[in-house]
């Protein structure tokens, strides 16, 4: 059983990294409807700036929010280039978006191709 000291000091850090996490996704879904603004005036990239702070936020560190915002828009599809930590190129044009597609399809070819070479040295006859 724990302290209440210890449960009050474990409830304060479960609330922190709730907020952290409604932050990030906060920051996400801004850069995702600015996507859609520059898409609906036939744009196919831009360059993002992470905002140093958010008014009325608690503050975050902006390299774990740049890995956040890049890891969750590679996972969509988008090609993403870090140019620095404030900084994110994001590309959703034909030739780029298939770029991240041959991307993916390689790892898992390779992935692929690594478990078959590993089976080779498996024994395929069964002894009892």
């Amino acid at each position: 059983m724990l302290s209440p000291d210890v449960e009050n000091v474990l409830s304060i850090q479960k609330k922190r990294s709730v907020r952290e996490e409604q932050l990030k996704n906060k920051i996400l879904n801004s850069v995702k409807d600015k996507i859609n603004n520059y898409a609906n005036f036939g744009q196919t990239n831009f360059i993002y700036t992470i905002p140093n702070f958010l008014i009325g936020e608690m503050p975050y560190k902006l390299e774990s929010m740049n890995k956040y915002i890049v890891k969750k828009l590679k996972s969509e599809g988008f090609y993403v280039i870090n140019i620095s930590i404030q900084y994110i190129y994001i590309s959703w044009n034909i030739k780029d978006i298939s770029k991240v597609a041959e991307q993916k399809k390689n790892k898992l070819e390779e992935k692929y191709n690594n478990n078959i070479n590993f089976s080779a040295f498996t024994n395929s006859k069964k002894t009892f």
